[in-house]
């Protein structure tokens, strides 16, 4: 009997090493990514004032007053088009990208005619369905770059979903 048990443990654990990597490719095939592309976005040119921006999306310390100006430049974003062909819902959690400090998911909402920026935890996307991050809504922001955005750059990026796994992609500066 503990033979048998051993022979079947030993065959579920060589089922897990062997189709686990099948199974999670399977699920990152469920997410198709288009439509990438990259923008510098300059706080002093925005249109956002200092108080748009959630306190916590930036490093403490990391901006003195009248340090607007020396801000052009430091920032960009991500938006992308997501599709998930899957039949269950799933979320994207977090980004990441060689091309800046920090990168996190935000939303740009309209609150009482004034345009505010802040992180959020997750962006939910539908069984079935999809979502497109554009100006004025969800990106992917890039906080800190370690380079200048040109027109034509290539800007890789990993999005991490909570089912689809990992899934990269490459936005175009515009």
């Amino acid at each position: 009997m503990r033979r048998m048990l051993s022979i079947a443990a030993i065959g579920a654990a060589a089922a897990v090493l062997f189709l686990g990597p099948c199974l999670a490719q399977a699920q990152s095939q469920t997410i198709k990514i288009s439509n990438a592309w990259a923008r510098s976005a300059p706080m002093a040119h925005s249109g956002m004032g200092s108080g748009s921006m959630d306190k916590g999306s930036m490093d403490k310390g990391s901006m003195q007053k009248g340090d607007m100006g020396k801000m052009e430049g430091a920032n960009g974003a991500i938006y992308v088009t997501v599709a998930n062909t899957g039949a269950q819902a799933d979320s994207l959690l977090s980004a990441s990208s060689d091309a800046a400090q920090t990168v996190e998911l935000h939303e740009t909402k309209n609150d009482a005619g004034v345009m505010k920026m802040r992180p959020v935890a997750k962006i939910d996307v539908p069984a079935g369905g999809k979502i497109e991050m554009k100006p004025g809504g969800y990106h992917v922001m890039l906080l800190g770059l370690k380079r200048d955005l040109k027109k034509g750059d290539k800007v890789p990026v990993t999005l991490k979903f909570e089912r689809g796994g990992e899934v990269s992609a490459e936005a175009t500066v515009r």
